[in-house]
């Protein structure tokens, strides 16, 4: 279901299991995180996406989970292999673009919440609706909702589990834009990729004392000297 290929500075991260609309099981979930390890530590940027048209990701497979309502021991192995899932991709050094295509729900947008952008494009629709099947979500990717939207909308999005399209998911502040994901990718790849991890980190934790001297060391690198030899 998870394939990782290159394109020039961009690795893409693909969802392909059209039968099940891309949703995940805890064996997924894992393969996930497993194919993040593999990324390569000189990719300027990620780019999430599916290969299944009309579809991001169903979330999880309610074929797989519906057995957890009589298998308690199950229960902590889901959770835990979508904690290694979103949390590894929260955690790539690199910019991350999530590329949201048609339907995205449930803890199909953990991985989304995980990402550093998200582009919706026109047709994509969202929806988090574990109230509705009677359970909760992750706390830590409630956290990262919460953030993102604010405590208002992400309380409206989960107490409601109504369906909202593109134009309301950005304007709300659910996705950054909406348009072509790869295209905001291959932007991105055309910076430097060392100052693309540090911007990075520096967003991530601004009061790391730390970023003072990245900034500074930044001004020997290559890309710096070779654009402003024209001044010297």
């Amino acid at each position: 279901m998870i394939t990782l290929d290159r394109m020039g500075a961009v690795t893409r991260l693909t969802m392909n299991r059209p039968e099940r609309r891309n949703a995940m099981g805890t064996a997924h979930w894992l393969a996930f995180a497993e194919a993040v390890a593999q990324v390569p530590r000189d990719a300027a940027v990620v780019l999430l996406r599916s290969a299944v048209p009309g579809t991001f990701s169903a979330g999880a497979d309610l074929k797989e989970i519906a057995g957890l309502a009589d298998a308690p021991e199950d229960r902590a192995p889901f959770r835990l292999a979508l904690r290694t899932a979103a949390d590894a991709l929260a955690d790539l050094p690199m910019p991350v673009v999530a590329a949201i295509e048609g339907g995205c729900h449930g803890a199909g947008f953990a991985l989304a919440l995980a990402a550093d952008l998200r582009i919706a494009g026109p047709a994509a629709r969202f929806a988090i609706p574990p109230a509705r099947l009677g359970i909760g979500y992750p706390a830590e990717d409630l956290g990262r909702l919460s953030a993102l939207v604010g405590p208002g909308q992400a309380a409206r999005l989960l107490f409601t589990a109504e369906t909202i399209d593109a134009t309301e998911a950005h304007r709300i502040g659910l996705v950054e834009a909406i348009g072509d994901g790869a295209v905001v990718a291959d932007a991105i790849a055309a910076n430097d990729p060392a100052a693309l991890v540090t911007l990075k980190a520096m967003l991530r934790d601004p009061a790391d004392p730390g970023h003072g001297r990245a900034f500074e060391d930044s001004f020997s690198s290559a890309r710096f000297r070779s654009g402003t030899q024209r001044y010297r």
